[in-house]
């Protein structure tokens, strides 16, 4: 029947994968092609592109998936036809420093609500891609410069300047500074400009370090190192937030993020409904 074979084409461009697909429903390969092949004669339509590494949707095929998205949910509810266990896994993607402090916890709170699902985690500053490495969820700091992607808001993050206390007493940085004398000072920098929040980006003149971990600048910046942007809840005892003359680091917010034409799989919008929905301390 067509709506059988519309829910194993669904199948297949969820994965981008004529062999996950057979896998997932038991199906030899070769039937899962011929029944593809079929479903395009009968509709007229090319819906995927194959070769031999990769698959893609067609423009046809991205239409027809979001018109199928929500009957063949419904009638995978229905029939049974769903991910089997072994297969429930959601790869994801997220900032260490993150996970470290927030996502992996909530991570771990929804793998306890919902054994089934196995939890890949792959811990990077990297912005890795969807489909080259097989991501399901990706967690992102904003401001996102993607608009092919659908993001998905779950918290604010606020950042500020610091300095270690001594290093602030000895540059007399215990008083409202403008923003040029801040950017001539010692700074311990990431590899991401410095975003105000009227979205102006700056970069200090003088920088001592460059180093692509929040908490090695934090270190660094605790040790009179120089001034540093940071979270403002990775502050310390031994650190203060300076005040500059009327600017202030960017408010911001930590997304969920997903590719916008592809089936999203429930457990997927589970996981970011549990993470939007999470307990607040």
């Amino acid at each position: 029947m067509i709506y059988n074979d519309l829910v194993l084409f669904t199948t297949v461009a969820e994965h981008l994968s004529f062999s996950a697909a057979a896998q997932q429903t038991g199906i030899p390969l070769s039937r899962v092609s011929r029944r593809i092949g079929s479903l395009e004669h009968h509709l007229g339509l090319k819906l995927l592109e194959r070769t031999t590494r990769r698959v893609r949707l067609t423009e046809e095929g991205r239409r027809l998936l979001d018109r199928c998205h929500d009957p063949i949910e419904a009638l995978r509810g229905v029939t049974g036809f769903v991910d089997k266990t072994k297969h429930q896994t959601i790869r994801i993607t997220a900032p260490p420093l993150a996970i470290r402090t927030s996502i992996g916890g909530y991570l771990l709170d929804f793998a306890s609500r919902y054994p089934e699902v196995k939890i890949d985690l792959t811990s990077t500053n990297t912005k890795l891609d969807f489909f080259r490495d097989n991501i399901d969820l990706a967690f992102r700091l904003g401001p996102l410069d993607d608009s092919s992607l659908v993001a998905r808001r779950l918290w604010t993050v606020e950042y500020c300047f610091c300095a270690g206390k001594r290093f602030a007493e000895e540059h007399d940085l215990n008083r409202t500074i403008p923003l040029s004398r801040l950017l001539a000072l010692p700074a311990i920098v990431s590899r991401q400009p410095w975003l105000l929040e009227k979205g102006e980006r700056v970069q200090p003149s003088h920088i001592t370090h460059e180093l692509d971990d929040l908490e090695i600048i934090c270190d660094a910046a605790k040790r009179n190192m120089g001034i540093a942007m940071l979270p403002r809840d990775m502050l310390t005892d031994d650190m203060q937030a300076l005040t500059i003359k009327k600017s202030k680091p960017l408010l911001r917010k930590m997304y969920a993020v997903y590719p916008s034409r592809r089936l999203l799989p429930a457990r997927v919008r589970n996981l970011i409904d549990f993470m939007v929905k999470r307990p607040t301390t």
